[in-house]
């Protein structure tokens, strides 16, 4: 799966300088980041129909993922049949994607102001 330009191009500015290896781990965080917000989408959910909030979840997601896996220590990162498990993650980043996503998920609530 190709990644996004358009999230990549909102994400690397938000991380900084990124070298190569980076840009590459970034390509992979963001085609997983828009598998999971797949997934989460109700059924009868046409992601066109919220891509707005679809794009900027990913690019948060996919930022507060790097920074993560940036604090985490790691040494090493191998691309192909790999598995990568992080505890839940709760930084202000991923709270505020899960809430732009809570409209249109299967497993969240979500107020929507009413009128009048």
């Amino acid at each position: 799966m190709k990644p996004s330009p358009q999230i990549m191009g909102l994400a690397a500015p938000l991380l900084g300088t990124l070298t190569e290896q980076d840009n590459a781990l970034l390509a992979a965080i963001v085609n997983a980041v828009k598998e999971e917000i797949g997934a989460r989408l109700r059924p009868d959910v046409d992601p066109a129909d919220c891509d707005d909030s679809v794009t900027l979840a990913a690019v948060l997601l996919a930022v507060s993922t790097m920074r993560k896996l940036k604090d985490s220590d790691i040494s090493d990162f191998t691309a192909g049949t790999l598995k990568v498990s992080l505890r839940d993650d709760r930084s202000a980043y991923a709270d505020m994607a899960y809430r732009l996503l809570a409209p249109w998920c299967a497993d969240a609530f979500a107020f929507r102001g009413v009128s009048g």
